[in-house]
């Protein structure tokens, strides 16, 4: 197993990826670096080599080739690297990632007399 030549960021980016003249599919892309990111598939299943156009956070397209795909998460390699500048202006306006630190998100219920309408 090769090992990353750069270190990554937890945190969640809005996305999206182009598989040629397709439409665009929107993804959460995480743990993003210089070199590449990660994001769920869904259940597209990209084969290891192929090409795609990313969309970060509505900045791009960065070309990128598919390393793994598993599990319903693709890790990909920018074609070229992002440029630090590029890099942390994304970092400063990322989402942090909870979801590895078990926060639960509290929502309160909605009352069902409450329904308006807006025409």
């Amino acid at each position: 197993m090769q090992t990353r030549q750069t270190p990554r960021k937890v945190l969640t980016v809005p996305g999206k990826y182009y598989t040629g003249f397709g439409q665009p599919v929107h993804v959460h892309l995480c743990d993003l670096s210089v070199s590449g990111c990660r994001f769920a598939s869904g259940n597209d299943k990209l084969p290891r080599g192929f090409k795609l156009q990313v969309i970060i956070a509505g900045r791009g397209p960065y070309s990128a080739t598919v390393k793994w795909c598993d599990d319903g998460q693709c890790g990909v390699t920018f074609v070229t690297p992002l440029t630090p500048e590029a890099f942390g202006q994304f970092q400063n306006t990322h989402n942090v990632d909870f979801s590895e630190h078990g926060t639960p998100a509290e929502f309160k219920p909605m009352s069902e007399h409450n329904t308006q309408r807006f025409c």
